[in-house]
């Protein structure tokens, strides 16, 4: 005998986890989460927001990143923001103006 959703009575389905679920009410669930304004949950955009850009480098300095990203187990994009990050964050005292002027 299958089993059946208590609240509408569709088969249960048993995932990988063991844990049952009834297809029905799952995308009656993920529906009512699809509204444009609906950013909460695991489906949330994370701040500060990201624009893609283009940017030319060296093949050098590209190589180079690749390799770095490579050895760190990271995609070079998500290396190259990083370093990018780093450089401009307030920490950095590199590109800092001085105060004092």
């Amino acid at each position: 005998m299958r089993k059946s959703c208590g609240k509408c009575r569709a088969p249960l389905f048993q995932a990988e986890d063991l844990k049952w679920f009834c297809l029905s009410c799952l995308a009656k669930e993920i529906e009512r989460g699809d509204g444009p304004d609906d950013l909460g949950g695991p489906w949330k955009i994370l701040e500060p927001r990201t624009r893609p850009i283009t940017i030319r480098l060296s093949e050098t300095d590209l190589s180079r990143a690749k390799s770095m990203a490579r050895k760190l187990g990271k995609p070079y994009q998500t290396l190259l923001k990083e370093i990018i990050h780093e450089g401009v964050s307030e920490r950095s005292p590199r590109w800092r103006r001085s105060r004092s002027a």
